[in-house]
């Protein structure tokens, strides 16, 4: 069949056929077409971006609600806030195109044809954000475990003072993927999720305590002679170490678990070495503590990751077996290197301080006794001194080990 084109106005006539519709006009959008729930037909491309840019805004305040299990707690964030945004500028270009890189016959069939045509954006999201969001929200859920706690009873044995308890921890990224299952575009309005989280075991619980009944090592050094301030320093360290519990592998630090020496914290002022020199400063005796529970320590045959010795010898302890502590700068260490957890119970009275290490069951190697060699001296009056220690290995055998090497300036004043 002939078809004529008769006119160019805005109306065609075919032969046998009569539309008179006007044809879509160029400069705008095609009629029927939405971006979202916008509709944008009939409007210029800027127009249409004012428009899906509001509808956009609107949407990017859904919110993303985080719920924890058990407690129920929740947090809620926004998409825009996890760096959410939708791809408006590609979303037009496709309205845009509709009708326009058609041929004519088609053009007129877009522009007569009554239909609705709903174009989706690209929902996109800053993963990098959610992962800050994710981080912060770990930090409120995390509650660290417990150990299980004991006591010494008045006849020196161990009882049960608290049961353990279990930690939890979000564990982000199986959060962040049961988030993102369903894709991004699948969060663009808003989603409500569970947290996933995880458990924490406590190294040593109430069973554990159970089966410490073997003492370790015990090591005493006296302090009756000190004046009223040291002799509270040093009860007052001694009860913040008394009941630490260590499971196997847990290194203890002194500084960590005394904490800082401040007047505010009931430290007292008294004399303690500082560069040589007997000076008063907050705090002044823990190192007889530290020192006290560095030889039981060695008599319990655990491993010492840091140690250091004074600048000049004590009177409490032989030179070569002291352990200064500084809260800023040096620090006591050792760790639980037996299979089981372990007790570390001091006891202060005002005149001995006495640190008891208890196991799950006695060292496969026994300490026999820790001495030290000769002392050796310079001649500026320092001094240095090697400290070893004498074991009895399971088959019977003895062996000698040495410990350390301590070295010492001259006394500048009396000894503290």
């Amino acid at each position: 069949m002939t078809a004529a084109l008769l006119g160019l106005g805005g109306t065609a006539s075919f032969v046998g056929l009569s539309y008179s519709r006007t044809l879509p006009d160029s400069t705008k959008i095609a009629p029927g077409v939405s971006v979202g729930t916008v509709p944008v037909g009939g409007l210029t491309r800027e127009e249409a971006l004012e428009k899906t840019r509001s509808w956009a805004r609107e949407r990017l305040t859904d919110a993303i609600t985080l719920v924890a299990p058990v407690t129920e707690k929740k947090w809620a964030v926004t998409t825009g806030e996890l760096g959410g945004r939708f791809d408006l500028d590609t979303a037009l270009d496709a309205a845009w195109q509709i009708g326009k890189d058609d041929n004519f016959f088609e053009r007129l069939y877009h522009g007569n044809k009554e239909r609705d045509l709903v174009i989706t954006p690209d929902f996109k999201l800053d993963t990098t954000k959610l992962d800050a969001h994710l981080a912060k929200i770990a930090k409120a859920v995390r509650k660290p475990a417990k150990n299980a706690t004991a006591k010494m009873d008045a006849k020196g044995a161990l009882v049960l003072a608290e049961r353990e308890q279990k930690g939890i921890e979000l564990n982000l990224e199986a959060t962040k993927a049961a988030l993102l299952k369903n894709g991004m575009g699948a969060l663009a309005d808003g989603e409500k999720a569970e947290l996933i989280v995880k458990e924490e075991e406590p190294k040593v619980t109430g069973d554990d305590l159970g089966k410490m009944g073997s003492l370790l090592a015990a090591f005493t050094t006296d302090y009756g002679g000190s004046p009223g301030n040291r002799k509270a320093n040093v009860g007052l360290a001694a009860s913040k170490i008394n009941g630490t519990l260590l499971g196997p592998g847990e290194i203890f630090s002194y500084n960590g678990c005394v904490g800082p020496r401040e007047t505010e914290l009931g430290w007292k002022m008294a004399h303690q070495y500082q560069d040589g020199l007997v000076v008063d400063g907050v705090g002044g005796g823990v190192c007889q503590v530290s020192t006290t529970l560095y030889n039981t320590v060695l008599l319990a045959d655990l491993k010492i990751v840091a140690r250091s010795n004074h600048s000049m010898p004590v009177a409490y302890v032989r030179p070569g077996r002291d352990a200064t502590v500084a809260y800023d700068s040096t620090d006591f260490k050792f760790q639980n290197s037996t299979d089981g957890p372990i007790f570390v119970g001091a006891k202060a009275n005002g005149e001995t301080l006495t640190f008891r290490i208890y196991g799950t069951k006695p060292p496969e190697r026994k300490v026999l006794s820790i001495y030290t060699g000769e002392r050796r001296y310079n001649a500026s009056g320092g001094s240095s001194v090697t400290s070893y220690r004498k074991v009895q290995l399971p088959d019977g055998t003895t062996k000698t080990e040495k410990i350390d090497d301590s070295s010492y300036r001259a006394p500048a004043t009396p000894r503290r």
